[in-house]
Protein backbone atom coordinates (compact mmCIF):
# COMPACT_ATOMS: atom_id res chain seq x y z
CA UNK A 1 0.00 0.00 0.00
CA UNK A 2 2.88 2.78 1.01
CA UNK A 3 4.87 1.52 -1.88
CA UNK A 4 2.08 2.17 -4.22
CA UNK A 5 1.59 5.30 -2.22
CA UNK A 6 4.63 6.82 -3.25
CA UNK A 7 4.38 5.48 -6.86
CA UNK A 8 1.43 7.74 -7.23
CA UNK A 9 3.35 10.62 -5.78
CA UNK A 10 6.22 10.39 -8.03
CA UNK A 11 3.74 9.84 -10.91
CA UNK A 12 2.05 12.87 -10.22
CA UNK A 13 5.24 15.20 -9.71
CA UNK A 14 6.16 13.66 -12.75
CA UNK A 15 3.07 14.65 -14.46
CA UNK A 16 3.31 18.27 -12.85
CA UNK A 17 6.83 18.49 -14.01
CA UNK A 18 6.13 17.76 -17.40
CA UNK A 19 2.82 19.76 -17.50
CA UNK A 20 5.05 22.70 -16.56
CA UNK A 21 7.42 22.49 -18.73
CA UNK A 22 5.02 21.83 -21.59
CA UNK A 23 3.85 25.08 -20.80
CA UNK A 24 7.02 27.07 -20.54
CA UNK A 25 7.09 25.29 -24.20
CA UNK A 26 4.13 26.59 -25.40
CA UNK A 27 5.07 30.39 -23.84
CA UNK A 28 7.85 30.01 -25.62
CA UNK A 29 6.50 29.60 -28.67
CA UNK A 30 4.20 32.60 -27.87
CA UNK A 31 7.22 34.37 -28.84
CA UNK A 32 9.35 34.99 -25.41
CA UNK A 33 11.85 36.55 -27.05
CA UNK A 34 9.56 39.64 -28.01
CA UNK A 35 10.49 40.89 -24.16
CA UNK A 36 13.78 41.94 -24.72
CA UNK A 37 13.69 45.10 -22.97
CA UNK A 38 16.71 46.62 -25.36
CA UNK A 39 14.37 46.98 -28.22
CA UNK A 40 15.89 50.31 -30.08
CA UNK A 41 13.13 53.02 -31.44
CA UNK A 42 12.31 52.98 -34.92
CA UNK A 43 9.85 53.93 -37.22
CA UNK A 44 8.77 52.33 -40.61
CA UNK A 45 5.73 52.17 -42.92
CA UNK A 46 3.55 49.51 -42.64
CA UNK A 47 3.11 47.68 -45.33
CA UNK A 48 -0.24 46.93 -45.63
CA UNK A 49 -1.62 50.86 -45.28
CA UNK A 50 1.06 52.88 -46.13
CA UNK A 51 0.78 54.78 -42.57
CA UNK A 52 3.56 55.61 -40.41
CA UNK A 53 4.24 53.27 -37.86
CA UNK A 54 6.16 53.68 -34.07
CA UNK A 55 7.69 51.05 -32.21
CA UNK A 56 9.69 52.20 -28.86
CA UNK A 57 9.96 53.76 -25.71
CA UNK A 58 7.85 56.77 -24.20
CA UNK A 59 9.06 58.18 -20.73
CA UNK A 60 5.88 59.01 -18.78
CA UNK A 61 7.70 60.33 -16.13
CA UNK A 62 10.71 60.45 -14.59
CA UNK A 63 12.58 56.58 -14.47
CA UNK A 64 9.03 55.32 -16.50
CA UNK A 65 8.95 54.56 -20.17
CA UNK A 66 6.34 52.23 -21.35
CA UNK A 67 6.95 50.15 -24.39
CA UNK A 68 4.74 51.50 -27.38
CA UNK A 69 3.81 49.93 -31.27
CA UNK A 70 1.47 52.87 -33.11
CA UNK A 71 0.68 52.57 -36.41
CA UNK A 72 -0.54 56.21 -36.75
CA UNK A 73 -3.66 57.58 -38.09
CA UNK A 74 -4.08 59.01 -41.45
CA UNK A 75 -5.11 62.76 -41.42
CA UNK A 76 -8.61 63.14 -39.42
CA UNK A 77 -9.00 59.51 -38.50
CA UNK A 78 -9.56 57.73 -35.42
CA UNK A 79 -7.52 56.19 -33.25
CA UNK A 80 -8.13 52.82 -31.40
CA UNK A 81 -6.21 51.95 -28.00
CA UNK A 82 -5.98 48.55 -27.29
CA UNK A 83 -5.40 48.05 -23.38
CA UNK A 84 -3.76 44.25 -22.60
CA UNK A 85 -5.57 41.31 -20.81
CA UNK A 86 -3.89 40.11 -17.69
CA UNK A 87 -1.10 38.18 -19.17
CA UNK A 88 -1.18 40.55 -22.62
CA UNK A 89 1.78 42.19 -23.95
CA UNK A 90 1.64 43.91 -27.82
CA UNK A 91 2.76 40.93 -29.53
CA UNK A 92 -0.34 39.21 -28.73
CA UNK A 93 -3.05 41.24 -30.11
CA UNK A 94 -1.07 40.70 -33.90
CA UNK A 95 -3.62 38.43 -35.15
CA UNK A 96 -6.85 41.00 -34.36
CA UNK A 97 -4.52 44.12 -35.41
CA UNK A 98 -4.13 42.55 -39.03
CA UNK A 99 -7.88 42.01 -39.20
CA UNK A 100 -8.91 45.51 -38.13
CA UNK A 101 -6.07 48.25 -39.16
CA UNK A 102 -6.99 49.50 -42.52
CA UNK A 103 -8.80 52.72 -44.18
CA UNK A 104 -6.38 55.00 -42.35
CA UNK A 105 -7.47 53.81 -38.41
CA UNK A 106 -5.06 54.58 -35.78
CA UNK A 107 -3.95 51.50 -33.75
CA UNK A 108 -1.95 51.81 -30.61
CA UNK A 109 -0.63 49.18 -27.77
CA UNK A 110 1.37 49.06 -25.83
CA UNK A 111 2.79 47.33 -22.68
CA UNK A 112 1.67 48.85 -19.31
CA UNK A 113 3.65 48.48 -16.32
CA UNK A 114 3.92 44.87 -15.30
CA UNK A 115 3.15 43.92 -18.86
CA UNK A 116 5.55 42.62 -21.71
CA UNK A 117 9.30 44.68 -22.58
CA UNK A 118 7.62 47.40 -19.84
CA UNK A 119 7.84 44.83 -17.40
CA UNK A 120 10.79 43.27 -18.22
CA UNK A 121 12.73 47.05 -18.42
CA UNK A 122 10.97 47.93 -15.03
CA UNK A 123 12.82 44.91 -13.11
CA UNK A 124 11.70 42.21 -10.44
CA UNK A 125 8.09 43.73 -9.06
CA UNK A 126 8.21 44.31 -5.67
CA UNK A 127 4.93 46.14 -4.67
CA UNK A 128 1.12 46.41 -5.56
CA UNK A 129 0.67 47.59 -9.52
CA UNK A 130 -1.97 49.97 -8.62
CA UNK A 131 -4.79 50.32 -11.90
CA UNK A 132 -4.80 53.90 -10.47
CA UNK A 133 -1.79 54.36 -11.72
CA UNK A 134 -2.51 52.48 -15.13
CA UNK A 135 -5.06 55.61 -15.34
CA UNK A 136 -2.52 58.10 -14.78
CA UNK A 137 0.05 56.70 -17.23
CA UNK A 138 -2.81 55.91 -19.87
CA UNK A 139 -3.46 59.76 -19.78
CA UNK A 140 0.26 60.43 -19.78
CA UNK A 141 0.87 58.33 -22.98
CA UNK A 142 -2.39 59.99 -25.17
CA UNK A 143 -1.10 63.38 -24.00
CA UNK A 144 2.38 62.37 -25.70
CA UNK A 145 0.92 61.35 -29.00
CA UNK A 146 -1.94 64.50 -28.55
CA UNK A 147 -4.67 62.27 -28.90
CA UNK A 148 -7.73 63.99 -28.00
CA UNK A 149 -10.17 61.67 -27.82
CA UNK A 150 -9.81 57.47 -28.78
CA UNK A 151 -11.71 54.40 -29.06
CA UNK A 152 -10.78 52.22 -26.17
CA UNK A 153 -10.72 48.40 -26.52
CA UNK A 154 -10.17 46.53 -23.28
CA UNK A 155 -9.84 43.09 -22.45
CA UNK A 156 -10.33 41.40 -18.81
CA UNK A 157 -7.91 43.27 -16.56
CA UNK A 158 -7.24 46.24 -19.32
CA UNK A 159 -11.36 47.00 -18.86
CA UNK A 160 -10.65 47.83 -15.05
CA UNK A 161 -8.56 50.65 -15.67
CA UNK A 162 -9.92 51.31 -19.17
CA UNK A 163 -13.38 51.71 -17.35
CA UNK A 164 -11.83 54.27 -14.59
CA UNK A 165 -10.48 56.18 -17.29
CA UNK A 166 -13.62 56.71 -19.27
CA UNK A 167 -15.52 57.81 -16.21
CA UNK A 168 -12.52 60.50 -14.85
CA UNK A 169 -11.65 61.32 -18.85
CA UNK A 170 -15.33 61.10 -20.78
CA UNK A 171 -14.53 63.23 -23.35
CA UNK A 172 -11.26 61.26 -24.55
CA UNK A 173 -13.13 58.50 -25.22
CA UNK A 174 -14.84 57.74 -27.98
CA UNK A 175 -16.13 54.38 -27.36
CA UNK A 176 -15.58 51.93 -24.42
CA UNK A 177 -15.26 48.50 -25.66
CA UNK A 178 -15.26 46.32 -22.97
CA UNK A 179 -14.23 42.35 -24.13
CA UNK A 180 -14.87 40.07 -21.26
CA UNK A 181 -14.44 42.58 -18.49
CA UNK A 182 -12.74 42.49 -15.17
CA UNK A 183 -15.59 42.90 -13.06
CA UNK A 184 -13.93 42.07 -9.64
CA UNK A 185 -12.04 39.22 -8.36
CA UNK A 186 -12.97 35.98 -9.59
CA UNK A 187 -15.69 34.67 -7.30
CA UNK A 188 -14.06 30.81 -7.24
CA UNK A 189 -10.85 32.41 -6.08
CA UNK A 190 -12.47 35.04 -3.84
CA UNK A 191 -14.24 32.41 -1.69
CA UNK A 192 -11.08 30.12 -1.61
CA UNK A 193 -8.83 32.50 -0.16
CA UNK A 194 -11.50 34.22 2.09
CA UNK A 195 -12.01 30.12 3.14
CA UNK A 196 -8.18 30.26 4.18
CA UNK A 197 -8.55 33.25 6.16
CA UNK A 198 -10.95 32.15 8.30
CA UNK A 199 -9.16 28.96 8.51
CA UNK A 200 -6.32 30.16 9.37
CA UNK A 201 -7.92 32.51 12.51
CA UNK A 202 -9.15 29.29 13.68
CA UNK A 203 -5.89 27.62 14.02
CA UNK A 204 -3.66 30.00 14.64
CA UNK A 205 -5.69 32.71 16.45
CA UNK A 206 -2.77 34.45 17.56
CA UNK A 207 -1.59 35.08 13.64
CA UNK A 208 -0.24 38.53 13.83
CA UNK A 209 -1.32 39.10 10.08
CA UNK A 210 -4.09 41.13 9.29
CA UNK A 211 -6.66 39.86 7.35
CA UNK A 212 -5.52 42.02 3.52
CA UNK A 213 -1.73 40.53 4.50
CA UNK A 214 -3.60 36.94 4.77
CA UNK A 215 -5.56 37.76 1.52
CA UNK A 216 -2.55 38.68 -0.47
CA UNK A 217 -0.22 35.40 0.71
CA UNK A 218 -3.13 33.57 -0.52
CA UNK A 219 -3.41 34.93 -3.56
CA UNK A 220 0.02 34.84 -4.07
CA UNK A 221 0.30 31.17 -3.24
CA UNK A 222 -3.25 30.62 -5.96
CA UNK A 223 -1.20 32.32 -8.96
CA UNK A 224 1.83 30.74 -8.04
CA UNK A 225 0.20 26.97 -8.35
CA UNK A 226 -2.67 27.27 -11.33
CA UNK A 227 -1.64 29.91 -13.55
CA UNK A 228 0.98 28.68 -15.23
CA UNK A 229 -1.58 25.77 -16.19
CA UNK A 230 -4.18 27.89 -17.06
CA UNK A 231 -2.18 30.65 -18.91
CA UNK A 232 0.96 29.31 -19.73
CA UNK A 233 2.31 32.49 -21.22
CA UNK A 234 2.95 33.47 -17.33
CA UNK A 235 6.33 30.99 -18.22
CA UNK A 236 7.51 33.25 -20.81
CA UNK A 237 10.23 35.72 -18.21
CA UNK A 238 10.88 35.08 -14.46
CA UNK A 239 9.50 38.46 -13.76
CA UNK A 240 5.78 37.76 -14.96
CA UNK A 241 4.53 35.46 -12.92
CA UNK A 242 5.40 37.99 -9.60
CA UNK A 243 4.30 40.65 -12.29
CA UNK A 244 0.60 38.78 -12.67
CA UNK A 245 0.85 38.81 -9.21
CA UNK A 246 1.35 42.15 -8.52
CA UNK A 247 -1.10 43.03 -11.00
CA UNK A 248 -3.98 41.31 -9.90
CA UNK A 249 -3.30 42.80 -5.70
CA UNK A 250 -3.11 45.63 -7.38
CA UNK A 251 -6.76 45.90 -9.00
CA UNK A 252 -8.64 43.41 -6.64
CA UNK A 253 -10.33 46.10 -4.58
CA UNK A 254 -11.58 47.64 -7.09
CA UNK A 255 -15.27 46.57 -8.60
CA UNK A 256 -16.98 47.91 -11.78
CA UNK A 257 -20.29 47.41 -10.21
CA UNK A 258 -19.39 50.58 -7.91
CA UNK A 259 -18.38 52.77 -10.80
CA UNK A 260 -21.15 51.47 -13.65
CA UNK A 261 -23.00 54.83 -13.49
CA UNK A 262 -20.41 57.19 -13.94
CA UNK A 263 -19.36 55.66 -17.58
CA UNK A 264 -19.84 57.83 -20.40
CA UNK A 265 -22.97 58.24 -22.29
CA UNK A 266 -23.99 56.23 -25.12
CA UNK A 267 -20.32 54.88 -25.29
CA UNK A 268 -20.29 51.63 -23.52
CA UNK A 269 -20.11 48.36 -25.68
CA UNK A 270 -19.81 44.90 -24.10
CA UNK A 271 -18.66 41.79 -25.37
CA UNK A 272 -19.25 38.75 -24.13
CA UNK A 273 -17.59 35.50 -24.66
CA UNK A 274 -20.27 32.24 -24.62
CA UNK A 275 -17.74 29.98 -23.92
CA UNK A 276 -15.67 32.09 -21.22
CA UNK A 277 -13.88 29.76 -18.84
CA UNK A 278 -13.10 32.59 -16.39
CA UNK A 279 -16.31 34.94 -16.15
CA UNK A 280 -19.66 33.22 -16.14
CA UNK A 281 -22.21 35.43 -18.45
CA UNK A 282 -24.10 36.55 -15.71
CA UNK A 283 -21.71 38.10 -13.80
CA UNK A 284 -21.57 40.60 -16.76
CA UNK A 285 -25.18 40.95 -16.85
CA UNK A 286 -25.17 42.22 -13.11
CA UNK A 287 -22.76 44.53 -14.33
CA UNK A 288 -24.63 45.60 -17.10
CA UNK A 289 -27.73 45.39 -15.34
CA UNK A 290 -26.14 48.70 -13.11
CA UNK A 291 -25.27 50.37 -16.54
CA UNK A 292 -27.82 53.13 -17.09
CA UNK A 293 -29.36 52.63 -20.43
CA UNK A 294 -28.91 56.45 -21.51
CA UNK A 295 -24.91 54.92 -21.57
CA UNK A 296 -25.51 51.90 -23.04
CA UNK A 297 -24.39 51.26 -26.82
CA UNK A 298 -24.55 47.35 -27.26
CA UNK A 299 -24.16 43.97 -26.13
CA UNK A 300 -22.84 41.01 -28.07
CA UNK A 301 -22.72 37.24 -26.93
CA UNK A 302 -20.78 35.92 -28.68
CA UNK A 303 -20.66 32.35 -29.98
CA UNK A 304 -17.76 30.23 -30.21
CA UNK A 305 -15.12 32.30 -28.55
CA UNK A 306 -13.01 31.95 -24.95
CA UNK A 307 -12.15 34.46 -22.79
CA UNK A 308 -9.52 35.65 -24.85
CA UNK A 309 -11.81 37.23 -28.06
CA UNK A 310 -8.94 38.46 -29.92
CA UNK A 311 -6.79 35.82 -29.96
CA UNK A 312 -9.90 33.12 -30.44
CA UNK A 313 -11.83 34.94 -33.07
CA UNK A 314 -9.47 37.39 -34.41
CA UNK A 315 -11.63 38.43 -37.67
CA UNK A 316 -15.13 38.67 -36.22
CA UNK A 317 -13.79 40.37 -33.17
CA UNK A 318 -12.11 43.05 -35.41
CA UNK A 319 -15.21 43.02 -37.50
CA UNK A 320 -17.35 44.02 -34.86
CA UNK A 321 -14.62 46.90 -33.28
CA UNK A 322 -14.84 48.33 -36.75
CA UNK A 323 -18.94 48.85 -36.58
CA UNK A 324 -18.47 50.66 -33.30
CA UNK A 325 -15.52 52.59 -34.80
CA UNK A 326 -17.41 53.79 -37.99
CA UNK A 327 -20.59 54.45 -35.82
CA UNK A 328 -22.59 52.09 -37.19
CA UNK A 329 -26.70 53.22 -36.15
CA UNK A 330 -27.24 49.53 -35.57
CA UNK A 331 -24.80 49.06 -32.94
CA UNK A 332 -26.02 51.15 -30.85
CA UNK A 333 -29.33 52.40 -28.39
CA UNK A 334 -28.91 49.83 -25.69
CA UNK A 335 -29.28 46.66 -28.52
CA UNK A 336 -27.99 43.20 -27.60
CA UNK A 337 -27.08 40.76 -30.33
CA UNK A 338 -26.68 37.09 -30.72
CA UNK A 339 -23.47 36.79 -33.02
CA UNK A 340 -20.17 34.68 -34.46
CA UNK A 341 -18.15 33.45 -36.64
CA UNK A 342 -20.58 30.21 -37.56
CA UNK A 343 -23.19 32.69 -37.73
CA UNK A 344 -21.79 34.91 -40.50
CA UNK A 345 -22.79 37.98 -38.55
CA UNK A 346 -25.08 39.21 -35.70
CA UNK A 347 -28.62 39.53 -34.94
CA UNK A 348 -31.07 40.87 -32.37
CA UNK A 349 -34.40 40.20 -31.89
CA UNK A 350 -36.85 37.77 -33.11
CA UNK A 351 -39.16 38.65 -36.29
CA UNK A 352 -39.77 41.90 -38.55
CA UNK A 353 -37.77 44.04 -35.79
CA UNK A 354 -34.67 42.15 -36.14
CA UNK A 355 -31.75 43.66 -36.60
CA UNK A 356 -29.63 41.37 -38.97
CA UNK A 357 -25.82 42.39 -39.67
CA UNK A 358 -23.54 40.44 -41.96
CA UNK A 359 -19.83 40.04 -41.94
CA UNK A 360 -18.61 41.89 -44.97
Amino acid sequence: MKASLKTKFRVGVACALISLALAAHSAQAAGGGALDPKFVDRESVDAKTRQSRFEGWVELRPNHSVFVDYLRPARGKPVAILLNGLTYRTGVWQSYVDELKGQGLGILRYDPKGHGKTMVRDGYPTAPIDYVEQVRDLKLLMDHFNIRSAHLVTLSYGSAFGAVFATQFPRRVSSLILMAPYIAPLESQDMIIKTQIAQTRMLFPMNPATDDQLYDHFLRQIVYATYPMAEPIVLEHPFKLESTFRLVQGVRRLKLLDIASQLPDGKVHLVLARQDQYVQNFVHDQFWAKVPKSKRASRLYLQGSEHKIPEAVPRFAAWWTRLIIEGDARVSSDRTFEGGPWMGGAITGIGPQDTQIHMQ
